[in-house]
């Protein structure tokens, strides 16, 4: 493409030289292709909490009523999240090649997208409370919270660093102007945009696990850190000047 181009403009700058030639109008013009990068630090503002709620019961419908229980809880807290899947089964095993089956086991998965720190105690007291009422019936673990930056907030810092880049083009070529002395404008901009470098790029890693704890009335749990994330947008300019 690098070729391409400065073949193009060599040719535009001979014609340009010989139209001056015989015509004594405008001088050839010259292109300048740069590329210009914008950075902005964001610190992540929501909590992915993976919650999974199991269940050891005699009755298939015992186990479905208390998902159906926590469910609603869980609803009324007013908390985003996604899931809220179950599934419940009968209880086998194998032993002496013989398969046996004793009860139904049930699992009922959350995955929360946490906006305030808090938030998270208020949903491990809420199921505490479940735990409580049914005793080793229930149980529930929590893995890996983690912080990462909204897909909205990246969204308004590619606006912000769209609009910075085009004023750093423009100073430049002011600049390229006066060096010159020539009128530079820009001719194209082209932004390059790779989200898979940030989609799951801010991961903390720290492992947390929940099996329960012996009272309800107030729960603080680990606060996993917060570590700010730098957006960045890259963009190849082209300034023509006359």
């Amino acid at each position: 493409m690098v070729k391409t181009i400065l073949f193009l403009v060599g040719l535009f700058m001979i014609f340009g030289a010989f139209y001056a030639d015989a015509n004594e109008k405008e001088p050839p013009s010259t292109v300048i292709s740069i590329t210009l990068e914008g950075r902005k630090a964001f610190e992540p503002d929501t909590l992915i909490m993976n919650l999974q709620i199991k269940a050891n019961t005699s009755a298939e419908s015992e186990a479905i009523n208390i998902f159906g229980s926590i469910d609603k809880t869980v609803r009324n807290l007013n908390v985003d999240y996604t899931g809220g899947k179950y599934s419940v089964a009968k209880y086998c095993w194998w032993e002496k090649e013989r398969k046996r089956c004793a009860g139904y086991k049930g699992e009922l998965n959350y995955i929360f997208k946490l906006k305030e720190l808090n938030e998270q105690s208020k949903i491990f007291e809420a199921v505490e409370k479940f735990k409580d009422k049914y005793g080793e019936k229930i149980n529930y673990a929590v893995s890996e919270p983690y912080w990462i930056i909204s897909k909205e907030q990246i969204r308004a810092a590619e606006e912000e660093l769209h609009y910075s880049i085009i004023d750093i083009a423009k100073n430049f070529a002011k600049k390229v102007s006066e060096k010159l002395e020539k009128s530079c404008s820009i001719s194209r901009i082209n932004y390059d945009i790779d989200h898979s470098r940030w989609w799951g790029w801010w991961r903390d890693d720290i492992g947390l696990y929940y099996t329960g704890f012996k009272t309800y009335e107030k729960i603080e749990a680990p606060e996993p850190k917060k570590e700010d994330r730098t957006i960045s947008v890259k963009a190849s300019v082209d300034l023509q000047c006359k």
